[in-house]
């Protein structure tokens, strides 16, 4: 089997050769945000000579989900400088403007300082906007299937209800209208669904024919702690149940990825019919062994993961050998799962400590799973 095949049959949770490993979001192919910087060189090649890539290649512009970035919808600006650098984006409806402002400080994370809906009115004004079809541009993903040819898989993003609501508030909010007030969070996403099941049939369309796995990353802003797990049957498994029958009418596999805690949700999640949970996180960053997940889920859906990325950039030496060693023994030859990383890379330049980290895990990967 090739690289691109192993991981299919393993989210399918159909027979492998070998338990399959992947770079999670780290590739040397076409669209890699990481090969312009030269320490994450060995990285990439050793990627290339024997390990698999999941990469998430974008399709629709960068304000997708329910508002479109277009003349006449939407107006940003920045205002000043340094740490009082703001971002002001207005959103013209037919029912009145909405603002939302993000604190944007030069060179360091941004925060929502003022979401665009704070009160019942503002969410009629949200609720009156037509559906604004997305332009699914495929271009991108196209070069990477060339690029990569059978040694890595895509994953494509698509919005869900639930977290396409969710981020038009403030997050906190959002929590308190869920217990005070669900029958009207229950119409927002009725309403978004609308939208988000035609965006997503668009871009079904779009990828017939290429070697992805559609994912959403919403569900995991409603697990434990910061929701409660009854939310999750309520505000997500409805609507991604419907949204993942329209994924395998195109012939696609749907993906989810959500960090943390998933014991208390894992039901809900098996029962919207996905084909793979990603990234799997190990205790005490999440909250249930690979041994244990992986009985639940077996013939049920697929899993990818497990090795801690933080650990990545701590480990002493050793470190990852006995993490890979340790999961082998617990995926036995058994399908349905992948070994990666539970996040992207993120430092520039590549810190030693991770080089050397990553690099033994791929070793340890490769003898094991590969000798």
């Amino acid at each position: 089997m090739t690289r691109k095949e192993r991981m299919l049959a393993a989210m399918r949770r159909r027979p492998v050769d070998r338990v399959p490993f992947s770079a999670y979001n780290l590739f040397p192919y076409a669209g890699s945000g990481h090969a312009e910087d030269p320490t994450y060189a060995p990285l990439l090649s050793k990627i290339e000579q024997c390990a698999g890539a999941f990469a998430k290649i974008s399709v629709l512009p960068p304000a997708h989900g329910l508002i479109r970035q277009r003349p006449g919808l939407l107006d940003r600006r920045i205002e000043g400088v340094g740490d009082a650098r703001v971002r002001r984006t207005i959103l013209h409806t037919p029912e009145g403007d909405l603002t939302e402002t993000m604190s944007m400080p030069e060179g360091k994370p941004a925060r929502l300082v003022k979401p665009f809906i704070t009160s019942d009115a503002d969410i009629e004004c949200i609720l009156s906007l037509p559906y604004d079809p997305p332009e699914v541009d495929i271009m991108r993903a196209r070069e990477f299937h060339v690029s990569a040819g059978d040694r890595a898989v895509m994953g494509i993003a698509f919005a869900e209800p639930m977290s396409a609501v969710a981020g038009l508030f403030d997050f906190d909010d959002f929590r308190e209208r869920c217990m005070t007030d669900l029958p009207a969070v229950q119409r927002m996403e009725d309403w978004a669904f609308e939208r988000c099941s035609e965006d997503l049939r668009r871009i079904v369309a779009a990828c017939h024919g290429l070697d992805c796995v559609l994912h959403t990353d919403g569900p995991e802003i409603c697990t434990p702690p910061a929701m409660s797990p009854s939310l999750f049957g309520r505000l997500v498994t409805p609507y991604l149940s419907k949204l993942t029958e329209i994924i395998h009418g195109g012939g696609l596999l749907c993906g989810i990825h959500c960090h943390g805690r998933v014991r208390e949700i894992f039901p809900e999640i098996l029962k919207t019919g996905a084909d793979l949970l990603e990234p799997i996180e190990p205790p005490d960053q999440g909250d249930i062994k690979l041994a244990e997940l992986m009985q639940q889920a077996e013939g049920r859906i697929g899993l990818m993961g497990y090795l801690q990325d933080q650990d990545l950039y701590t480990a002493p030496p050793g470190r990852m050998t006995r993490k890979v060693e340790e999961i082998a023994r617990v995926v036995n030859g058994r399908t349905g799962y992948i070994l990666s990383p539970t996040g992207t890379p993120f430092e520039r330049p590549c810190p030693e400590i991770y080089a050397r980290n990553y690099l033994e895990w791929l070793d340890a990967a490769d003898r094991i799973f590969n000798g």
